[in-house]
């Protein structure tokens, strides 16, 4: 548990944008008119991973990520309009409806951990339910705690044009970045000569 919070630490600056690390970029396909799926290697964390991204126009987005290193599936959520403060975790209801009046598909509770008022990560996302779900959704909504506001994302047909392009990016590039590392600095020679 203690490791996959470390990596989902580390993703989180990879995916939201460490301006330090190096990003290699193998995957880009627009899936519908909200959604677009990326493919993106991380070498200073070590981490590769399939995400779908929608982005609000109020600068809102959410990622939904599928790692190629150990297969793990999260999200990274965030809101401009939540003011999240308190406890560092907390548990919110991911519902998914197929448009139609009281069009409930499914629903489930996740843990999340939040990494500012305005950004929240949902780890260990079962992947075979969690697809199940998103397929069919012609939207979905994130009912949080409290009194932070939920937040719902649309598709323009279903979550499955978007779960395709992140099938084709998965099985393109998962044998190559199975095994991927962070890079490592390689000593300078003054310093090897005075070791």
């Amino acid at each position: 548990m203690k490791m996959r919070l470390v990596i989902a630490l580390l993703l989180s600056a990879f995916c939201i944008g460490d301006l330090n690390a190096e990003e290699l970029s193998f995957y880009e396909k627009e899936t519908d008119n909200w959604w677009t799926v990326f493919g993106g290697a991380d070498t200073e964390t070590g981490q590769a991973t399939c995400y779908g991204r929608a982005n609000k126009k109020d600068g809102s987005f959410i990622q939904i990520h599928r790692s190629l290193v150990n297969g793990e599936v999260w999200a990274i959520v965030h809101d401009t309009e939540w003011e999240i403060q308190g406890p560092d975790r907390g548990s919110l209801r991911w519902n998914f409806f197929n448009g139609v009046k009281s069009g409930l598909i499914a629903g489930a509770t996740f843990d999340y951990d939040i990494k500012d008022k305005n950004t929240i990560l949902i780890l260990q996302i079962e992947p075979k339910q969690f697809s199940e779900a998103l397929w069919n959704a012609r939207y979905f909504t994130l009912v949080m705690p409290g009194n932070v506001p939920n937040l719902s994302l649309s598709f323009e047909s279903k979550g499955g044009s978007m779960l395709t392009s992140l099938a084709e990016c998965v099985k393109q590039n998962e044998k190559k970045y199975k095994n991927f590392k962070p890079s490592l600095e390689k000593v300078p020679d003054a310093v090897k000569e005075q070791l």
